[in-house]
């Protein structure tokens, strides 16, 4: 009987984690998308107000960094509801 309960804790804990992962790229993936197209459409304007590429290092390396977090959060968010709780739950994915 206690080995049957410490699996079942086990898995509980797992998908405690996964849900917990999931609940906040639900909202950190948008909030990475809307920092990119911020820091993107920040990038343009100051171009054509004339600024110079070699001042604008910052927002394009940030464009591309939040670009990053953006497709990881997505990813992320996408392999945990449709691999990761469907096999620790027994469950298909929604």
């Amino acid at each position: 009987m206690r080995d049957t309960q410490l699996k079942y804790d086990g898995r509980d804990k797992q998908e405690t984690r996964a849900r917990g992962t999931m609940a906040i790229w639900r909202w950190a993936r948008w909030a990475a998308l809307f920092l990119a197209v911020g820091w993107a459409l920040n990038s343009v304007v100051r171009l054509v107000e004339g600024a110079q590429v070699q001042e604008l290092w910052w927002p394009l390396l940030s464009t591309a960094i939040w670009a990053g977090v953006t497709v990881n959060g997505f990813v992320t968010y996408r392999r945990i509801r449709t691999t990761t709780l469907p096999a620790i739950t027994g469950r298909p994915s929604t």
